[in-house]
């Protein structure tokens, strides 16, 4: 180990024997990083395991070896794992995630266009050379087996295992893959089995969405977006589109954003199911369909009020009533809202209402005769009439008698 103006130059982790009588020695510099080298000393095997001799001295802190073990560790496991391969031929096995009944992948071998052969492959390479191999097939396409839709994703190798996230270690998102990591000037591991390459695309399937509110009718306009959870994913997906392509899997619909709000759907298992063909789904968000009915003081229809109503969103609206009273505001998010109420001049509200329960909420302005004012009239013109009655008996009554008749 040496120090250059007061800083960590290089560290020589050691020597380790992998897989057999290779040695390599690891390297970490301030310049290049890791650095990976054949050694010269023999490995001595016990009972069939490696060893490996320390070639470090303790002088770096506990604490340094800790952190570079952890850049370490990464950087190797795509290495340490496949089997070196002696002075000679190293191979590497490569293969396609793609089904064959749904096509073929072709790749271009060391950018020779006269070597371009079909996946799978087993691919025999010198020792510490550098080799290429670029996937042909960059268009999507549809296959005519599952009817799945291939579009290009990632080099990869440990598909389908878990020993890195998401079940494959990705190499790089370029179809040219470069096959050198295991030195500094080329390969020398044995890329076969779970530690062989695998061109993979994403599988998609076509999905058809639509909304409803919680009626069940058609909701409109579409959400301006919608919050997916796919299956086996702690990463949630945004959608705005709802019309197309999308990878095959099952979704958990958690949220839709509509009308500058955020709506949850109607229950819990709102799901879209693309894991094995296309999905036509209707989705249900709970928007409520909202009425206002504006009456007199007799309970009859009053047209042409106005109505500011003001959304969970905090947006306001200004309608007015129509011939029979009515202000229809269609599906509001939520089924909350405020309501004031303009008429003659005067104001009522604000309100706080709601159509979660009853799309119809009704509202009272100051018009019309009273039922009070209607009752008085009715009972003074019974007591006037009955007034009146008694004075024409009580003059009848008073007729003085007529003259005599002489007969």
């Amino acid at each position: 180990m040496r120090r250059v103006r007061g800083r960590l130059d290089s560290i020589e982790l050691g020597e380790f024997a992998i897989h057999g009588n290779s040695w390599v020695k690891l390297v970490v510099t301030s310049e290049t990083g890791l650095a990976v080298s054949r050694a010269s000393k023999p490995a001595t095997l016990v009972d069939g395991q490696v060893e490996a001799r320390r070639a470090v001295k303790a002088r770096a802190p506990i604490i340094l070896l800790t952190l570079l073990a952890s850049f370490v560790v990464p950087i190797m496991i795509g290495n340490v794992n496949a089997a070196s391969c002696p002075p000679g031929n190293c191979q590497a096995s490569v293969n396609s995630n793609v089904p064959s009944g749904d096509g073929t992948i072709w790749v271009e071998v060391d950018n020779n266009t006269s070597n371009e052969v079909p996946l799978p492959q087993t691919f025999n390479f010198a020792y510490n050379t550098t080799h290429t191999i670029t996937v042909l097939n960059t268009t999507s396409f549809t296959g005519p087996s599952t009817g799945g839709h291939y579009v290009w994703k990632d080099w990869a190798n440990y598909y389908g295992t878990s020993v890195c996230p998401g079940n494959q270690c990705v190499w790089t998102t370029t179809p040219m893959l470069r096959i050198s990591a295991g030195g500094p000037n080329g390969i020398i591991y044995n890329y076969t089995g779970t530690v062989g390459f695998t061109a993979v695309f994403d599988k998609q399937y076509q999905a058809t969405l639509s909304f409803s509110d919680i009626n069940g009718n058609p909701l409109n306009p579409a959400p301006a977006s919608l919050t997916l959870q796919p299956q086996g994913s702690t990463t949630t997906t945004t959608i705005t589109s709802y019309t197309g392509y999308m990878s095959a899997n099952l979704y958990t619909v958690t949220l839709a954003h509509w009308e500058g709000t955020d709506l949850v759907p109607t229950t819990i298992t709102e799901t879209i199911d693309l894991t094995n063909g296309p999905a036509t789904a209707t989705i249900s968000l709970k928007a409520y369909p909202a009425t206002i009915q504006i009456v007199d003081n007799n309970n009859n229809p009053v047209p042409s009020a106005s109505v500011t109503i003001t959304f969970v969103n905090s947006t306001s609206q200004t309608y007015f009533s129509n011939s029979k009273g009515t202000v229809n505001l269609g599906d509001i998010p939520g089924g909350s809202f405020g309501a004031t109420v303009h008429y003659q001049n005067q104001a009522y509200g604000p309100y706080s209402l709601t159509a979660i329960n009853n799309p119809i909420n009704t509202i009272g302005v100051n018009a019309g005769s009273t039922p009070t004012t209607t009752t008085t009239a009715i009972v003074l013109l019974a007591i006037f009439g009955i007034a009146f009655f008694l004075i024409l008996l009580a003059i009848k009554v008073r007729r003085p008698p007529g003259p005599p008749r002489i007969s």
